[in-house]
Order: structure tokens, then C-alpha cells, then sequence
């Protein structure tokens, strides 16, 4: 019998969760794994966002909600979205909750791709965005993101790929793998070149509020929010990763076709989850704060540790918990592609990291290590790599 092509070879999943897959069964033979491939905090969710959720059940709110999600949570979130970025935003109209910000993005793409439509992507980049680009019969083009612009997704690269097939532009700030954030004056521009081509910005700040380094966060909501849809969610600040709950802030024109997609994917993301998000925004922000500081401290470590080798190569990140290091002089003595590297170092060290090209054409050559451990297991796995590149590269 017949499968889709349009799954089997247009979509290629998220390989940390493969990555992550291969570290448990390695661990089901008892061998002991260190985790820096799998992007989410290790912290347990707040202690007043689990009652919130448990008071929730015990009131009965076990029962589908309106797709959009429920109206309390709604007017949270156009709150929160509109004192933070200054702008005035429409809980009814522009606000709608996912089952995570993945389905956001999904959502997103399916409702604003058609065939053969084009939207710029960052290369390396995360893989749902590719993916469902393709899955809505779109093209993704690749706008490559260079070490020597420190991974920042430029105007003037976005401008040489945008073509009349162009329908959206995709940033990620900060970003994932790279660590990366964007200036006031790239965000800008990128703005400028959508306001002249007529295109819709997808802006996925999932990672916003974890940055280094008296770095800023910059958003194109400030600049155009008319053609911007934001994605964001309570992973990331709020350790809600197996929560599932995102959610996508834009125009109601475009916020109708996502409310349809997440109607017919998942009806509603689960009703006490939704109560507890909204304690997660209105109650106390001090954890957010506690969450940036624990990741800059984990990301010093691991650059403490890299710093001693002489044949890594990374540039510094300044936004969410990831560094992506360029190990392509051990790769040429291995005679391994980064996913062979992967498995490798796995089996060999017992770390697991994660390949740089599952995250786009130009990860290759690279690895991206997470900061989601403990401090004792980010030194330990930085250390161990350290030890095996430089041994392999001298060799």
C-alpha cells in the first residue's frame, strides 16, 4: 500500500529527540548518560504553577475548551503581550493557545503558505520551521547564518533571498541552536524589507528573557506589528516543557485560519494546564529571573571548558541555553559527518550532544550542547569532549 511521500521525504522531524531516544536505550543497558542534546530546562515547574494546576482538576476543568483557548487565559496573554512589546492587542480577535509553540508555528505556516509559496528560514535553524513549510507546500529558502556575523540573521542576506514566490520571513531571537540575538537595527530592517515586499514576519521568541550580558531583546512587534505573528509559550521561562502549551499573538485576519488548524489538530490544548499558564503570568516572575541567571552561570562553565581546547571553535552566545561548537577538524580525521560524530562520542563518552545538521544545510561540521543539565553534568560533558577532540585532532 501507498504512503505520502510529502511525510516520508519532505519532513524531517527534530533530531534531538532521536538523539535523545538513542541516549535512553543506551541507558536501558545501564550505562549512565550524560544529557546536553535535548533543549529544556532541568528544573521542576514552580511550586505555585503546579497547585494552580492541580486546583484546577480538583474543580473540574477537565473538559475541551474553545480551540482559541479559554478567555481568561486569552485576556493574560493579550495583556502580558501588550505591556511588555507597548502595543495594543485584542484577546478575542488576535490571541489564540496551542497544544506548545511547535503547533503554533505549525498552525502558522499552514495558514499563511500556499503551493509553491516561499518563506525565509535560518539555516541552521529549528527544524519545525522547514518542515512546515513544506508540509504546506511551500519551499523553505535558507538564509545562512555565518560565524563571522555571530549567527545573526542579516537584512542584507534576507533582502538577496527574498524573490516574488517570498510570502514570510522566519526569525528566532534569541535563537536555537546558536545562542544567538538579534540588534535593534537588524530587527529593523528585517521589518523594513517585509513592510516594502509585503510579507508576514514569524517571529518565534520562545527563548525571549534568557539572554547574557546586558544584551536586549528586540522584536519586529515593536516595529510592524500589523504583519507579525508572534509565537511564544511557558517552556522555556516557566520549565513547562511537558506541559505543552504555547501560543500565537497576530492580526485577526490570519489568527482565524490558526484557530482552524488547532481545531482540527488537537480541539483544545488540556483546560487545567490553562489555568495554571495564567498563574504562570500573573503570579510571581521571580523564577524567570532565577532561570537567566542559572543558564548564564551554566554557559560560562561550558565556555570555561571549551576555552582549553585547541581545536574547538564557537562564538559566544548571548541569548537561550545552547552553544553550537564547530568540531570539523576532528570530523576530518574520524571520517564522520556531524551525526556521525554524534553516535560516536555517545557510545564512547557517554555524552550526548546534538548534530549540527539536523538543524539546517550549514550545521554540518557543528554540534550544538545544551546547558538544560546541572553544572557538575555541563562541566563534566564539556570536559569529555574537550579531552576526545583535542586527543583526535593531535593524533
Amino acid at each position: 500500500m501507498k504512503i505520502s511521500r510529502k511525510i516520508s521525504e519532505g519532513i524531517l522531524g527534530e533530531g534531538a529527540f532521536d538523539v535523545l531516544a538513542k541516549a535512553k536505550m543506551l541507558e536501558s543497558r545501564g550505562v549512565k548518560v550524560i544529557h546536553l542534546e535535548i533543549g529544556e530546562p532541568d528544573f521542576d515547574t514552580p511550586e505555585h504553577i503546579k497547585r494552580a494546576a492541580n486546583d484546577a482538576i480538583m474543580r473540574g476543568e477537565t473538559h475541551y475548551t474553545p480551540s482559541a483557548g479559554i478567555q481568561p487565559l486569552r485576556e493574560a496573554i493579550a495583556e502580558y503581550v501588550g505591556e511588555y512589546y507597548g502595543v495594543k492587542v485584542d484577546w478575542a480577535s488576535q490571541v489564540a493557545v496551542s497544544t506548545g509553540a511547535k503547533q503554533a508555528i505549525f498552525a502558522t505556516l499552514c495558514s499563511i503558505v500556499e503551493e509553491g509559496d516561499e518563506v525565509i528560514c535560518p539555516d541552521p535553524g529549528y527544524p519545525p520551521y522547514a518542515d512546515g513549510v513544506r508540509f504546506s507546500g511551500g519551499k523553505p529558502v535558507f538564509v545562512r547564518l555565518r560565524p563571522e556575523d555571530e549567527f545573526r540573521m542579516t537584512p542584507e542576506a534576507v533582502s538577496e533571498a527574498i524573490t516574488s514566490r517570498t510570502r514570510a520571513i522566519i526569525i528566532n531571537s534569541p535563537h536555537n541552536p546558536c545562542g544567538s540575538m538579534l540588534t535593534r537595527e537588524q530587527v529593523k530592517g528585517i521589518c523594513e524589507l517585509a513592510e516594502d515586499h509585503d510579507l508576514w514576519i514569524i517571529s518565534d521568541e520562545i527563548y525571549r528573557g534568557i539572554q547574557f550580558d546586558d544584551f536586549e531583546h528586540y522584536s519586529p512587534m515593536t516595529f510592524t506589528p500589523d504583519r507579525v505573528v508572534l509565537i511564544d509559550g511557558f517552556s522555556k521561562r516557566y520549565a513547562m516543557t511537558g506541559w505543552r502549551l504555547g501560543y500565537a499573538v497576530a492580526p485577526p485576519e490570519i489568527l482565524k485560519n490558526i484557530v482552524k488548524v488547532l481545531n482540527v489538530t488537537t480541539s483544545c490544548p488540556a483546560a487545567f494546564t490553562q489555568w495554571a499558564a495564567i498563574t504562570a503570568l500573573r503570579g510571581p516572575q521571580d523564577f524567570v529571573k532565577w532561570v537567566a541567571d542559572t543558564f548564564k552561570r551554566r554557559r560560562d562553565i561550558a565556555l570555561a571548558e571549551l576555552d582549553k581546547s585547541e581545536s574547538l571553535r564557537y562564538v559566544r552566545p548571548t541569548g537561550a541555553f545552547y552553544v553550537f561548537v564547530d568540531v570539523s577538524r576532528a570530523l576530518k580525521k574520524l571520517n564522520l559527518d556531524s551525526k556521525g560524530f554524534m553516535e560516536w562520542f555517545m557510545e564512547k563518552r557517554q555524552v550526548a550532544v546534538l548534530h549540527g545538521s539536523s538543524m539546517g544545510p550549514s550545521g554540518e561540521g557543528w554540534i550544538r550542547i545544551s546547558f538544560g543539565n546541572s553544572d557538575e553534568n555541563v562541566r563534566e560533558g564539556c570536559r569529555r569532549l574537550v579531552e576526545e577532540v583535542d586527543r583526535i585532532v593531535k593524533s
